[in-house]
């Protein structure tokens, strides 16, 4: 399928296309972009698909004789960066893996300290994203996106309002006046732009 008969469809379904990216995590220019291709990808028809909640494609049903999916690892480090979400084409995909229980999830490297013990530099977890910011199981890891910040943290209710969350660092370690070197923060939801649950991690050496 084009990305033109993609197009067409879409519009037959009077399904609105700067809706359709931010439901897909894409920027509008972003989508765009694909539906310019002469092979629209069937990763990208089956991400609307969820989106939609319903098939308008007229995709084949499961095929259990086929491959299962596997979960891309991609050019993008936790802990620095700023607001782009881990959907769209600007992120370079490095290798896929193929782990069951990571499915629909995405893999990305980590960078510092601030979760070690939990997470150590050069290991990649495996994240799903999260489109109601406040379905959050509180004590968890979740990958944060921000206008300006990537932050892997452990998510807690915040003591300044309902309207904000607090990210608090595994590594309690200290400076030398004796104070945290990761202390916690409490940010607006508000200005959370995405946001994506830890599913599970693999360690440098198992990769």
């Amino acid at each position: 399928m084009t990305g033109e008969e993609v197009r067409k469809i879409l519009a037959d379904n009077n399904i609105n296309l700067a809706w359709l990216s931010d439901q897909i995590g894409i920027s509008p220019q972003g989508l765009q972009s694909r539906l310019n291709v002469k092979n629209f990808k069937s990763g990208y028809l089956a991400e609307i698909t969820k989106a939609l909640g319903r098939d308008i494609f007229g995709s084949p049903g499961p095929d259990t004789t086929s491959t299962p999916s596997h979960q891309a690892i991609i050019d993008i480090r936790v802990c620095a960066g700023n607001g782009i979400g881990l959907e769209g084409d600007e992120n370079k995909v490095i290798e896929y893996v193929h782990i069951p229980a990571f499915q629909d999830c995405t893999g990305l490297s980590v960078y510092g300290e601030s979760m070690y013990p939990d997470y150590k530099p050069g290991d990649i977890i495996f994240v799903r994203r999260i489109l109601d910011k406040t379905d959050i199981d509180y004590g968890r890891p979740y990958l944060v996106i921000t206008t300006n910040d990537r932050l892997l943290k452990n998510l807690y209710q915040s003591k300044v309002g309902s309207d904000y969350i607090r990210l608090c660092a595994s590594n309690t370690s200290l400076n030398q006046v004796g104070e945290r070197l990761y202390p916690d923060r409490d940010i607006k939801l508000d200005n959370v732009l995405f946001i994506y649950k830890v599913v599970g991690s693999l360690r440098r050496e198992q990769i």
